[in-house]
Formats: C-alpha cells, structure tokens, sequence
C-alpha cells in the first residue's frame, strides 16, 4: 500500500490538462493545523464564543459599580402654564417664560444577595425667570445617598450570579468542543480525498490493463486460445474502466475542491496527500473515557443550567402569588438661594447651612383576585421543573451509555486497520499472480475481474478504515474535551482566543 497519493497535473478523456508549479504537501495533520488557523468554521467557532463572552461581560458590569450623569443643559419655556393660585384658591393659566438648566451625577451598585441597588447622587438646577420680576433662582443637593429594594418578591440578581457564570463555562466548552468538530470535518474531506484519488488511480491502472489484456485476448483469440465470449468480456471491461475513470475524475475533482475551500487553500494549487504514519492511540479506558465525558462535555452543564432556570421560574412564579412591598429611602442635604426680591448666586448653594433632604417610601402590592392566573403559573413552572429533572437524569444516562460505546468502539479500530492493510497486501499480491497466469493462459478472464474487483475492494477499504480511525479518535476527544495521545484535558485558552480584547 502506497503512503503518498499524487493528485496527477493532467486529466484524462477529454479533460483539459492543469499544471501548476505550486504543491501543497499535506498531511493530516498539516490539514488539521490549516483547519484551526485559517477555515471558515474557525472563525465562526471563534465569533459565536466572542457573543457569549460579551454577554458574560455584560452581566459582570451590572455588578460594578456605574457611574452616569444625566444633564438638560438649556429648557426654554415661554407658555401658559396652569398654577395653583392660593390667595383665590383657584387653578388658573399664567404666562410664564423662564430657562432652566438641571444636572445629576449618579453613582449605584447593585446588591446581588439581597436584590436591591444603593446609590449616591449629586444634583444642581438652575432656573432663570423672566417677565416683570425677572430673578434667578439656584437649587443644590450636593449628596444623597439612598436604597431602594422590593420585599418578599422575586430576586433575578441572585440567580444571574448563579446561572451566568456557568452558561460561560458551557461556551468555553462549547468552543473546544465546536474545535474538535472542525477536526472531524477536516479528517472526513481529507480522507474523502485520499479515497478519491485512490480511485482515481485504480480507474487508471484498470484501464490500462484492460487496454493490454485486450491486446493479448485479441492475439490469443486469432490462435483460438481465447473464446469469442472471452474476448467481449474483456471489451466490455476496458468500456466500463473508461467510464470508471471518468467518474473517479469527477469526483476526485468535488472533492478536491471541496477540502480546498474547507482549509481556505489556493485553487490553483496541487495537492500532494500523505497518509498518517502511525495511529496516535491504540487503546482507551472505558473509565477515563466516562470520567472525562461527565467531567468536561458542556452537554452536561447544560443540563444543570436548564433544570436552575426551571428553579428560578419555579421561585418566580411564586413569589408572583404572595405579598410584596418595594421601599425607598434618601437621605441628604440640599439649599436653595433666590427669590423674588433677588437673585440667586451658585457658591450661596454649596455654603454651609444646608437643609435636611429625606425620603422614605413604601408600596405594597397584594393579590387579591386573579382567578387562579397566578396558581396557574406556578404550578406550570413546577411541571416544567419536574420535566427537566427527569429529562435530565434519562439524558445522562443515554450520555453514559454512548460514552462507554464510542470507546469500545474506537478500541477495535487499529485492529481494523492492521486487518484492512493485511487484507490489501494480499489482494494486491492475488491479483499480481492472477495477472500473471492469465498472461500464460492458466486462468479466465472472469476470474482476472473477480482478482481485480477484490484488490480493489482491499485498497479502497484500508482507507476506509484509517478514515473511521481518526473520526471516532475525534469523535472521542470531543465527547470528552481529553487529549488521549498527551494524557490530558483539552484547555482553553482564553488570552490567546481574545488577542488583546
């Protein structure tokens, strides 16, 4: 058995000749590292963890500290407004025209145990009458710290803080996990290729024997050596080869290019493939295989995330049924400066003697009557609940049982190979000594086509076999998230991944 393939620079049967200076030796795992560093589906593995990792920042930053400023800088207003008259005790429309400017510098955090937000504010407006008695007026609150908070009711900070972090875990696992797909991919259109340049070869070889047996049946039928029968098997063998060929160009050529635009290769290029040396892995344990699959695969945390939010909807939908109050409370200083006999001055509002500013606050909101809309929610929240919980346990253990298959499976898969390589070694040396006696007319031409056919088979199912090799050896490791050939965990590689964002 050939280690190289030649993908050949001409084509045959009315195809156009291609010939290019340029070669691509590729091995597998040339096609592997191509795969990571420049296919499409590594830069969308790449971009869809950039989502999730945006989103894992978004939520972070609701738990730091921010800090805005909120400004109205010019308000003009020249209007009739309706005022509250006290010394008529009537609601009358008066001409007013005034510009006011505001401002509010705002720091809060939010409180994830407890559900509520603290913050400091600091605020200053200005308001500058006009009209007969034109004056300016200044108002300041230079701090006010306060809390607000809702009672006996749901509290979304608390479960973000615990359902967050872990959907981060499931994406960095996806990610490695989304890797050793693009593996997979890439070892299926290599091997795709290596098979079809295989066949393209055989194509070739079989039409040039059928071209010289013919030539020898044609001189042994003129001495009556060779039936009639005999010699229109053969023409009809050297017809089908010619259309063998054919197809065996066509699909050589689907997929080379379909490998080609996988690892983003140039399409003028040649590509020169080169069989695996050696098989990494010859054996994995069962244990390890389970161990690592229920340790590192994210199907596994996206279980407990969805049965948490279940949790969450279930804490949800009842707090829903109960009493809940909100509070507010502040407290500060503030001062006011100008009136109608004069105006304000700013530094007058941030001079001591200030006054007190407090507030406190209560709301209470109690179901009353919602004709069971609120039971309703609750108790589907418990039955969605209930659903997870042993959606779960039969997802973990059908998990469990295709685990320990695909190791078994992947443990007979060298001895496939060694049997599949034996097996074209003595197919080919079959149909070397069956080629010969034909030449010396000890056998026919039906068994010279079933010699043929069978070293064909051979050839054909030694690649197949060191194909489903390497798929299931990758199929594992991304069951697994485990580097089986080095003997560890796949790790993720956060700075590398982000390059600086």
């Amino acid at each position: 058995m050939k280690n190289i393939l030649l993908i050949p620079s001409f084509l045959f049967l009315g195809f156009n000749s291609l010939f290019s200076a340029n070669i691509i030796h590729l091995t597998l795992e040339d096609a592997l590292m191509m795969a990571r560093q420049q296919s499409l589906q590594a830069f969308l593995n790449k971009h869809y963890f950039m989502a999730d990792y945006w989103a894992y920042r978004s939520y972070r930053a609701n738990f730091l500290p921010s800090v805005s400023l909120q400004a109205f800088p010019l308000t003009y207003t020249n209007a009739s407004i309706l005022r509250y008259n006290s010394v008529t005790q009537t609601d009358e429309f008066i001409r007013s025209e005034y510009l006011a400017s505001d401002m509010n510098l705002s720091v809060s955090q939010n409180l994830a145990a407890t559900g509520g937000t603290f913050f400091v504010q600091s605020a200053l407006d200005r308001i500058e009458n006009f009209g007969a008695n034109s004056f300016t007026q200044y108002s300041s609150v230079p701090f006010r710290i306060g809390y607000r908070q809702e009672l006996f009711g749901f509290n979304p900070m608390k479960w973000q803080r615990q359902i967050e972090p872990l959907k981060f875990e499931i994406a960095k696992k996806e990610y490695l996990e989304s890797t050793e797909q693009m593996y997979i991919s890439a070892v299926r259109y290599f091997f795709a290729m290596a098979r079809a340049v295989m066949q393209r070869d055989i194509a070739l070889s079989n039409l040039e024997n059928t071209r010289n047996l013919l030539q020898i049946a044609q001189n042994r039928f003129d001495l009556g050596t060779v039936t009639r029968e005999e010699l229109l098997d053969l023409r009809l063998s050297h017809n089908n080869a010619a259309i063998a060929l054919q197809e065996a160009m066509l699909h050589y050529r689907e997929t080379r290019e379909n490998l080609s635009n996988f690892l983003m290769l140039p399409a003028d290029h040649e590509i020169e493939i080169e069989f695996p040396q050696n098989l990494s892995v010859s054996e994995v344990d069962l244990q390890l295989v389970l161990q690592n699959a229920l340790d590192n695969n994210p199907e596994i945390l996206q279980m407990e995330q969805r049965i948490m939010e279940n949790q969450r909807n279930v804490d949800q939908a009842k707090a829903a049924r109960h009493f809940r109050a909100d509070i507010n409370l502040t407290y500060g200083i503030s001062k006011d400066d100008g009136d109608l006999l004069r105006s304000g001055r700013l530094d007058n509002v941030y001079s001591p003697d200030f006054n007190n500013h407090q507030r406190f606050s209560v709301g209470i909101t109690i179901p009353i009557l919602d004709w069971g809309r609120n039971k309703g929610h609750f108790e589907m929240a418990m039955s969605q609940q209930n659903i997870a919980e042993i959606a779960a346990r039969q997802t973990l253990q059908q998990f469990e049982q295709n685990a320990v298959t695909s190791a078994v499976a992947f443990n007979i898969q060298k001895s496939r190979v060694e049997s599949a390589a034996l097996s074209d070694t003595l197919a080919s040396e079959s149909y070397e000594l069956t080629m010969a006696r034909f030449r010396g007319g000890g056998v026919n031409v039906l068994q010279l086509t079933s010699s043929q056919a069978a070293r064909d088979r051979a050839r054909l199912q030694y690649i197949d076999a060191l194909a489903e090799y390497w798929v299931s050896y990758y199929y594992l490791r991304r069951l697994t998230l485990y580097d089986f050939e080095n003997n560890r965990k796949l790790e993720f590689n956060e700075e590398e991944l982000l390059g600086g964002q």
